[in-house]
């Protein structure tokens, strides 16, 4: 089901973090300061510094470094030992303080141009019965979904971050996310240095941090940028924290395994081929700005968007996106992306079924306010790369 790319008015365009799309003026990155809490840092020598996940997968779809089988592109992210390690010496504390909201850029389509971009907005969209937006809630850390996080991850020589959650498979170790959070499409390759930190709030890591192994993805995303296949799926290595120890005197620290990410955070159990018009709960961290300069939200705790999606898939040409789900009235900024939309949300078990992840923000107002989010439809393709990547175990 490969496409061609079409990228309207023959350039690229820039989306943001939650790919933040504004009705007036181009898309800019979010900074928002993460304050974590100071916490150490080992230092780990002999390193195996090998381009471990550079594997990128050209516009035809055809894979070159990544494995492409049955429409699934997989990528390494730190397969080894010796790979999870060096990614888990490269977040110092300072680092994780330094990552910001990401800004990436449609896929490069010579001979388009990279620019900016305003949001999409179909004429008259604004008009027809659009929910006023409403502010979301802040969740208490302990009432928070605890398998809600965030991803952190390198493109370049910067530090960025997005919203993730566990998503359930037969070995424990899965992560839910969006496709723009784990590969970079302007460079053609996926994203570096990828870890999840669920019930991540304040800094702080209570479930402990993993880092990623492999990433599973739609061939359609990266290999053409189709935001109808905005969606990853990424098996993680176990977890660890790290434990303060003295030795002849000197203060150190030393990771400590806690075990795998399900049996320390819980899951979201996987749903699809969901009809629309049903009420769903979004979360995430959102942090950036709205289109006016206000920045309600800090990213330092999980945030709620509960409400009823649309009776009908929306469009945006220049995303590529033909059946996008969207709900109304959630005004998530930059920093919400890959956030989980939850249908049947139990908040006594604490768990309910993944149906689809924070893709594109909207502004259907064309006023100064975010009023509506979105995710690619969550089909049998979706079930497809989630089952293959659900069949790798990672220890």
């Amino acid at each position: 089901m490969t496409r061609k790319l079409a990228l309207a008015g023959g350039a690229a365009a820039a989306a943001g973090l939650a790919a933040v799309l504004w009705s007036q003026g181009p898309a800019t990155p979010a900074t928002a300061s993460l304050h974590i809490a100071a916490a150490p840092v080992s230092v780990v020598s002999g390193l195996d510094r090998s381009a471990a996940g550079t594997g990128v997968v050209s516009r035809s779809g055809v894979s070159r470094g990544g494995v492409s089988r049955d429409e699934v592109s997989s990528f390494a992210l730190a397969p080894t030992q010796t790979d999870k390690e060096r990614v888990a010496a490269y977040w110092s504390p300072e680092r994780l303080k330094q990552a910001s909201s990401y800004v990436p850029s449609t896929k490069p389509s010579p001979p388009a141009k990279s620019a900016p971009s305003a949001q999409e907005v179909v004429p008259g969209e604004a008009s027809r019965g659009a929910t006023p937006p409403r502010r979301a809630s802040a969740s208490v850390p302990g009432d928070a979904p605890p398998m809600v996080g965030k991803v952190f991850f390198k493109v370049g020589d910067k530090q960025y971050w997005c919203s993730a959650s566990a998503v359930h498979s037969v070995h424990r170790n899965l992560v839910a996310t969006a496709g723009h959070c784990a590969y970079a499409l302007a460079q053609d390759t996926p994203v570096e240095n990828w870890i999840f930190i669920p019930s991540y709030h304040d800094g702080v890591a209570p479930k402990g941090i993993f880092v990623g192994h492999t990433l599973y993805m739609h061939e359609d995303f990266a290999g053409q940028g189709d935001f109808d296949r905005d969606y990853a799926f990424v098996t993680v290595h176990r977890g660890f924290t790290w434990q303060a120890y003295t030795e002849q005197g000197r203060f150190k620290y030393r990771a400590v395994d806690v075990g795998r990410l399900e049996d320390k955070a819980g899951a979201f159990l996987f749903t699809s081929a969901k009809p629309l018009a049903r009420r769903v709960s979004a979360f995430g961290y959102p942090a950036g700005a709205h289109p006016d300069g206000t920045r309600p939200y800090d990213g330092q705790t999980v945030r709620t968007c509960s409400g009823t999606t649309e009776k009908k898939t929306v469009s945006a040409p220049t995303w590529q996106l033909e059946h996008g789900v969207r709900l109304p009235g959630c005004a998530f900024t930059a920093g919400a992306s890959g956030g989980p939309w939850v249908v049947g949300y139990d908040d006594v078990k604490r768990t309910g079924y993944l149906t689809g992840v924070t893709s594109l923000t909207w502004n259907l107002s064309g006023g100064g306010r975010l009023d509506a989010v979105s995710t690619p439809y969550f089909n049998t393709l979706t079930r497809r790369v989630y089952a293959q990547a659900g069949r790798q175990g990672t220890g």
